[in-house]
């Protein structure tokens, strides 16, 4: 754990914790991100795998692994919810409709964690953590910010997280408009959005979750990034959570910079 500052937030239950990007070529990946957030980069020992985080000054705010030739996913980010035991995880989303793949892994000391499919089809993962609890710093320029899922399938995902990690949703849907909630862990706290896509959305957008980093000035790093090859999806737009823009990175994988609604 060295050149880390692991005094993180405290993450209860059910609260996103952790994201990481799975890429084909990790060092062009690494190359954008360094130019866009100004992060660098710590590579593991053995014992976790070589498992390569992205440090925020000295707080570690992300991870980054290789995809393997020809696996049948895509590039992404993958959003992590916290919980206290693997293995009762993973059963518990086997139970309510959804589908681990494959077993929990082991990063040294870092932490367990585990990918899934939930019923709607979005990937997402599940963090035991160990010596990391997750993201070293959040709402700083090039941090997590907030995390939101989109499906296809809203009342079925709803349930799901709801039964697994005993979220507490509150409606926002105005008249109107599509449905959205917010989902609040057990201290009451919001933990992240969830939104429905409607039919007229283009049919080959899948359910997703969507990462947003902060940012001080959306208009200047969209500009960046598009600068570097990135491709501007949506926006900037000012939402429920705050002025943002959605973009796809190096390998079409979507994320989000946002402006932190402080209200």
């Amino acid at each position: 754990m060295r050149d880390l500052n692991v005094t993180v937030p405290h993450y209860p239950y059910g609260a996103p914790c952790w994201v990481d990007l799975l890429v084909s070529d990790v060092e062009r990946a690494k190359t954008f991100y360094t130019a866009l957030f100004g992060w660098r980069w710590l590579t593991g020992d053995a014992a976790s795998g070589g498992y390569t985080m992205a440090l925020l000054g000295d707080h570690p705010v992300a991870g980054i692994s290789r995809k393997p030739a020809g696996a049948p996913i895509p590039s992404q980010w993958t959003t992590y919810l916290r919980v206290g035991d693997i293995g009762v995880a993973a059963r518990a989303i086997a139970n309510y409709g959804g589908r681990p793949l494959g077993r929990p892994v082991t990063i040294g000391a870092l932490a367990r964690t585990l990918v899934a499919v939930d019923p709607g089809g979005a990937y997402f993962g599940v963090w035991e953590p160990g010596d990391l609890p997750g993201s070293g710093t959040l709402d700083q320029p090039g941090s997590l910010t907030w995390n939101e899922l989109l499906t296809r399938n809203y009342d079925a995902v709803l349930d799901f997280y709801e039964n697994i990690f005993a979220h507490g949703f509150i409606d926002e849907t105005e008249n109107g408009g599509p449905r959205w909630s917010t989902a609040h862990t057990g201290d009451g706290n919001p933990a992240f959005g969830l939104a429905e896509i409607e039919a007229d959305w283009p049919p080959e957008i899948p359910s997703h979750w969507v990462t947003h980093f902060a940012t001080d000035n959306v208009v200047t790093v969209v500009a960046h990034a598009l600068d570097l090859g990135a491709k501007l999806l949506q926006g900037p737009f000012d939402g429920p959570y705050g002025l943002g823009a959605v973009l796809s990175g190096v390998e079409g994988e979507v994320f989000s910079v946002l402006v932190p609604d402080e209200d």
